[in-house]
């Protein structure tokens, strides 16, 4: 459990580390490097930071080498941003947190899809080739998805009170029908 006083250096060493990556780095394997967390360690020598890569496992590979060969003049200019006695070394570790939520967003995406009979789900704002679906296949965009059964359908059509008329049905008759 760490103490308050770790916890405010740790913050202060996340947010001072990540305006230094966004002003003073100018290495272009360091671009999609967000750091997401800082533990230090009781005695405070030892600072683990945990980054977050976007792209491909060799970017992240060699974003990770950039940070621990910058190691030392990422602590030299955080020395001079903190008010801290001594700078902790800073040890660099990937933080596998985003990539399990991407992998977990895909899957809850195909079980929701499999659920609602939705093959392909669109997120609002974005747009897909259109392809030619076969029979049994639909695909919709979230925001065109109507999830309020009370409201009208475009099959349904209204009279001219307002009312709701289902539009007629080809094939079998209503067994309920007068």
């Amino acid at each position: 459990m760490a103490t308050l006083r770790q916890a405010r250096v740790g913050e202060m060493i996340r947010r001072d580390l990540a305006e230094i990556l966004i002003k003073e780095m100018r290495d272009p394997r360091l671009a999609m490097v967000s750091i997401t967390g800082v533990d230090v360690a009781r005695d405070f020598t030892i600072a683990k930071v945990y980054v977050s890569v976007l792209g491909d496992s060799q970017d992240r590979s060699l974003a990770m080498r950039a940070l621990r060969g910058a190691s030392g003049f990422l602590r030299g200019h955080l020395g001079r941003m903190l008010e801290i006695r001594s700078v902790p070394e800073l040890k660099f570790l990937y933080d596998q947190g985003i990539q399990r939520g991407i992998e977990m967003f895909e899957i809850l995406k195909t079980e929701e899809a499999a659920l609602t009979g939705i093959d392909t789900i669109i997120a609002p704002g974005t747009y897909k080739e259109e392809k030619n679906y076969g029979a049994n296949e639909r695909a919709v965009r979230v925001d065109q998805v109507d999830f309020d059964t009370d409201a009208p359908s475009e099959d349904d059509e209204t009279s001219g009170d307002g009312d709701v008329v289902e539009a007629e049905t080809s094939g079998a008759e209503d067994p309920n029908a007068e």
